[in-house]
């Protein structure tokens, strides 16, 4: 499978969500519903569909589709947030902390950026 990053960072080709919506893992699905939900956030195995936040259609639509940062990406029209100009920007430290795999994801992308600019 293609290496699919979103906006964030999140590596989506191997989210669970995203792999059991291209495999149509339907027992996967109702797995990450459970796995998912909380007291205050129930997820059903409908709520565990995603075709990767690039999608304009197939968004997860209680995790991602009102995510800031996809919104903004898509409106920058870059293919991840260390893309931007901007990075890293108030959404990137409000919802990306740097110790996570997502923020070592984008600073390793902004890096290489960085050095295909010099070159």
């Amino acid at each position: 499978m293609k290496k699919i990053i979103a906006y964030c960072g999140l590596i989506c080709s191997e989210c669970p969500v995203y792999i059991a919506t291209q495999t149509g893992n339907e027992e996967l699905k109702e797995q990450l519903a459970r796995d998912y939900s909380t007291d205050t956030c129930k997820f059903e195995k409908i709520d565990m569909t995603c075709t990767g936040c690039h999608s304009i259609n197939g968004v997860n639509e209680k995790m991602c589709v009102d995510c800031p940062m996809r919104k903004c990406g898509m409106e920058k029209k870059v293919s991840h947030c260390a893309e931007c100009n901007d990075y890293p920007c108030q959404y990137i430290e409000e919802y990306v902390p740097i110790e996570s795999d997502n923020r070592k994801v984008l600073e390793e992308l902004a890096k290489q950026s960085r050095e295909s600019d010099c070159r």
